[in-house]
């Protein structure tokens, strides 16, 4: 069923707003290590920004796959609920340029009607070309800069000599997609940028990869974007898990063979060695050595406090109980070294194992 574009979202103080850029995440999407929401959260929290739109969370939304965030206290349930948004806002570069970024839960249903309305808003803007962002799960060592990849709806809008892949690919799309292919049929050019993320790294945020997008989308759009705190993660990032490598020689080995995978496949021009995309014979071969890290970095990972990510919500834990049974004690490096290392000797993982 179709709906009215224009009942599907309020105006906000800057509606009609101007700008030739539409930049486009949202959450529930492909995003390996959150790096798209992260940047566009750095763009929020650092540059001035105005609400353009609101969108009708109750005709877009599925409360099931985004559920509203309820706060209770010693028992009483708050009746102020964190709702699901899609919103539309505009933001301003540090030299004053404005973008249209349109953010926010990813809708459920009506993506016709939804884009419909996304169209009409920035053809009246003057949109002249949309990007998104998206972190993918990737065979990249964490040791080498992230590559960004980018695909586009139009062949002409690709760099010139960008990496290329060896087949074609088809998977689910995002929103952020079907909205970028039907604007492009209606003369708006779009661009996904897709920053590679390594695939230990991919269900924990990774700042570097949010950097290298930002930085990627301020190169193509010719905009001055802020990524200070984003490289700073970044840097803590690298000490954390160099600390980890340099303590045990068995990960320093598995890191070097990811950066000869890595290396091989960019040959110096950025290449990505997404999972699937062509993969030759010797890096298939090396596919089970390369996932120990993964195991490894993870158990490492759940052992180390962070507070970088600002966005986390945390929900209040019940009082404590009468005779609670005891928790599972978390796994050490040494339980998954173990089990690693049984892995290669051909044996079945123990009963600790996940």
């Amino acid at each position: 069923m179709s709906i009215n574009a224009t009942d599907l979202y309020e105006d906000g103080p800057a509606a009609g707003a101007k700008a030739k850029i539409l930049l486009i995440h949202f959450d529930g999407a492909i995003d390996a290590g959150g790096a798209g929401r992260m940047a566009i959260g750095q763009m929020l929290r650092s540059l001035h920004n105005e609400r353009v739109a609101t969108f009708d969370a109750d005709a877009l939304v599925d409360y099931r796959s985004h559920r509203p965030i309820i706060t209770v206290e010693d028992w009483v349930s708050s009746p102020d609920m964190v709702m699901p948004q899609t919103v539309l806002d505009l933001v301003e570069d540090d030299m004053g340029n404005p973008i249209l970024v349109l953010h926010g839960a990813e809708p459920d249903a009506h993506w016709e009607s939804f884009t419909n309305a996304i169209s009409g808003i920035c053809e009246r803007a003057g949109v002249e070309i949309t990007f998104s962002l998206h972190g993918v799960p990737s065979g990249v060592p964490h040791t080498r800069p992230t590559p960004v990849h980018v695909q586009a709806t139009d062949a002409s809008l690709l760099p010139a000599g960008g990496a290329t892949i060896a087949n074609h690919m088809q998977f689910p799309a995002p929103l952020s997609t079907f909205v970028q292919i039907r604007m492009g049929q209606r003369g708006m050019g779009g661009l996904a940028l897709l920053g590679a993320v390594p695939f230990y790294m991919a269900d924990t945020g990774y700042p570097a990869a949010s950097s290298a997008l930002l930085t990627s989308f301020a190169k193509f759009a010719d905009l001055s974007l802020p990524v200070g705190d984003l490289e700073q993660g970044a840097a803590q990032d690298q000490e954390n898990i160099e600390k980890l490598v340099e303590n045990n020689p068995e990960i320093a080995h598995t890191v070097s063979a990811l950066e000869e995978h890595f290396d091989a496949w960019s040959g110096g021009d950025g290449a990505i060695p997404l999972p699937g995309m062509g993969q030759p014979p010797a890096a298939r071969g090396e596919e089970k050595a390369t996932k120990d890290i993964g195991d490894v970095i993870e158990a490492y990972l759940a052992q180390v406090s962070r507070a970088k990510d600002e966005e986390i919500q945390s929900v209040q834990r019940a009082p404590r109980v009468d005779n609670p049974e005891e928790p599972p004690k978390p796994d050490t490096l040494e339980d998954v070294l173990a089990r690693v290392e049984a892995r290669r000797n051909g044996q079945e993982p123990g009963p600790s194992a996940p």
